[in-house]
């Protein structure tokens, strides 16, 4: 494996050799029996021994020593390792079966090598059983190296995001790409004839259709609802302007946490999330631009500006959030530009925007000069 070569003498020494060079490069001890099988992991960098003693090693080959060692009561007489190397299977002495092991690795937050580097530390552990009720229990271990694993301190999922970590979606890359992309799928998906009116309309009753898919049924209208004022039209249409999407940034705008509401973004398809940008689209920007009355669209436009401040800031849906913000601009650029209270946070957008396009920026030049570096070693 890798230009290696393992082999076992009748001294219990685990020897490996240097095909290339034809050097001996490691040597490991440890074992107290005839060592039985011998097998490399798929990258190459464990070697696995098993022995008449009973017990199974892990040596690690670059760092030249062992990191993990356990004993059972029955001999073993062969190892395997899966090509994934999540999944170990051993046979033993009068045993019919094949026993597998799980790698810790894959489950644990971190792995105590040091505690196993000596080379004497072995855990005594049962073999696996054939229900899944029954598990297999360590034995008690001395009372100092219990000491030393309550030391380490278990793996705890934090509410705040580690330092300069970036974070991404993890939705599928059609649906957000497909936001950077609506226009072009509107004309691809335009019909190519106009709709014909049915000779005999059938009888339906009259709805309102919503953004959500439910149906509103409108009530019956009588004749003294036709003398309403505009005053009343002006609450109707305030009425409309809070929806679910408002309502919800609001709030987590007043929380100062947004991970509901990205939530809530992320479950929209994109044309419900683009119809839900263009419902705060303001409407006759040149009559009211100079009025000092506040306006509803304008504070929500306001509010998702924070939104895409703060998500910005903390590196957090990176991709997902930047196709919305493309989506965003495009719809509402122009009223950006109209209105000064929102051009001051465009602003800070952009500061942040650089800010944080700069650290990636770095680390994707570090990460390819290292990749650069090691593609054209020769180990």
């Amino acid at each position: 494996m890798a230009g290696l070569l393992a082999t076992v003498a009748d001294d219990m020494v685990l020897v490996l050799f240097d095909t290339v060079s034809m050097k001996m490069v490691r040597r490991f001890e440890g074992h107290t029996d005839r060592i039985t099988d011998l097998c490399f992991s798929e990258d190459g960098k464990w070697l696995i021994s098993s022995s008449m003693d009973g017990t199974l090693r892990i040596w690690d080959i670059s760092l030249a020593r062992q990191i993990d060692a356990m004993r059972v009561d029955v001999s073993i007489t062969s190892v395997s390792m899966s090509p994934n190397m999540d999944v170990l299977a051993t046979t033993h002495v009068d045993q019919n079966g094949v026993y597998l092991w799980v790698n810790q690795a894959l489950f644990s937050p971190s792995t105590n090598v040091d505690s196993y580097a000596s080379g004497k530390h072995v855990r005594n552990v049962l073999l696996p059983t054939v229900s899944s009720a029954e598990r297999s229990e360590e034995e008690p271990i001395k009372k100092s190296q219990d000491s030393n694993q309550s030391n380490i301190k278990p793996f705890v999922i934090m509410d705040h995001q580690i330092p300069n970590m970036i974070t991404l979606s993890l939705l599928p890359r059609s649906q957000w790409q497909s936001l950077t992309n609506l226009d072009i799928i509107k004309v691809r998906n335009k019909p190519i004839e106009p709709p014909k009116k049915p000779e005999q309309a059938p009888f339906f009753l009259p709805s309102v259709p919503s953004l959500s898919g439910e149906i509103l049924f409108e009530p019956p209208s009588s004749k003294e609802t036709d003398g309403s004022t505009t005053e009343d039209i002006g609450h109707k249409k305030m009425a409309d302007l809070s929806s679910h999407f408002s309502r919800l940034l609001q709030s987590c705008g007043e929380l100062e946490s947004y991970s509901a509401f990205t939530e809530y973004l992320k479950g929209l398809s994109p044309s419900s999330l683009d119809m839900e940008l263009r419902m705060l689209q303001i409407i006759d920007d040149d009559e009211v631009e100079e009025s000092e009355e506040p306006r509803p669209e304008l504070q929500s436009i306001s509010l998702l500006l924070d939104y895409f401040i703060h998500e910005l800031s903390c590196r957090n849906n990176f991709e997902f959030v930047q196709a919305v913000l493309k989506l965003f601009l495009k719809i509402h650029g122009e009223t950006i530009r109209r209105h000064s209270t929102l051009q001051e946070k465009v602003r800070k957008l952009l500061d942040v925007q650089s800010k944080v396009w700069q650290k990636i920026d770095k680390m994707f030049q570090s990460s390819r000069c290292m990749v650069t570096f090691l593609s054209n070693s020769q180990f």
